[in-house]
């Protein structure tokens, strides 16, 4: 399962959860909003992992960190862990919020990460190792 087939089947997931809670969730990914899944009154960031999340970093972004600050009633980390399962019974969820959500952005260092864009151009010029 790719990295976008693992995001889908998590969203998918969070919804269904959602739904089941009586919430009207709606995918918001191409919203620009700092987390993916609205489903009032609730902000949900989801974080989706094919094989087992304990111990892993979670990585959020600048603002999705002030959401979380600015509205710690409402921001939501839902991780979705072991979406490569099988048949989807080892799916966990794990959900992060309030108290233990700000205590995690608290003890955690912001690190600037650099994505370079690889133009064609460049890819096409570059050393290749045969």
């Amino acid at each position: 399962m790719g990295n976008k087939e693992t995001e889908q089947a998590a969203i998918t997931h969070v919804i269904a959860l959602e739904l089941a809670a009586g919430r009207d969730p709606k995918d918001v990914r191409t919203s620009s909003l700092p987390y993916d899944v609205e489903s009032l009154p609730r902000m949900i960031e989801v974080k989706a992992f094919s094989r087992s999340a304990r111990c892993e970093a979670l990585p959020l972004e600048q603002r999705q960190v002030e959401a979380a600050k600015a509205y710690p009633e409402r921001y939501y980390v839902y991780v979705i862990d072991n979406l490569a399962g099988l048949n989807g019974a080892e799916i966990g969820v794990r959900v992060l919020h309030g108290e233990v959500l700000q205590a995690m952005i608290d003890r955690s260092q912001p690190q600037i990460t650099y994505w370079p864009t690889f133009r064609a151009s460049e890819y096409d010029q570059v050393e290749r190792l045969l």
